[in-house]
């Protein structure tokens, strides 16, 4: 799971290396900027009875091993989309990818699992436009098996993200 949370978040910093445009900004601008827009707070709608807060924007459950999360980055709406459907990495297989309506808010919507540890995780991944230059990406990571009520809470969270 954490090997799984690693690359997750590897290729959510990758979204940020890789989110402006080309200008005159130096690296350390850029990673500037992706680290601020990652620590704003994103109001979710979280089950404090299975879930527990790691940071600000991730939640976390022990058993079954669960993860809610989510972030702004420095990416466009366009671009975010165009990559989520190219650029994921080879261990994940997904299932489910479409760009549909959610709460009148166009959204990018990926279903998937991956393998860690001998451990099959299933993911959801919503990705929408926040404003001209950033985007909220949601993601909500289960062990395969886990209860129905684990996939109803990263369900409401992931959609309460896109409402608010």
């Amino acid at each position: 799971m954490k090997k799984l949370l690693i690359a997750l978040c590897f290729l959510c910093l990758g979204f940020t290396a890789q989110a402006q445009e080309q200008t005159q900004e130096t690296e350390a601008e850029k990673q500037a900027r992706a680290m601020e827009l990652m620590a704003i707070k994103i109001d979710m709608e979280i089950d404090s009875t299975i879930f527990t807060q790691a940071t600000p924007n991730m939640y976390v459950s022990e058993t079954p091993k669960a993860v809610i999360m989510a972030m702004v980055l420095p990416e466009t709406y366009e671009n975010g989309k165009a990559k989520l459907t190219s650029k994921l990495p080879a261990t994940f297989k997904v299932t489910q990818r479409k760009e549909k309506t959610i709460n009148g808010v166009n959204v990018m919507h990926i279903e998937g699992s991956s393998e860690a540890q001998g451990v099959t995780v299933n993911s959801t991944v919503y990705f929408l436009k926040r404003d001209a230059e950033t985007c909220i990406m949601f993601m909500g990571m289960l062990e395969e098996g886990a209860d129905q009520k684990y996939v109803d809470a990263i369900n409401t969270a992931g959609i309460s993200v896109i409402k608010n």
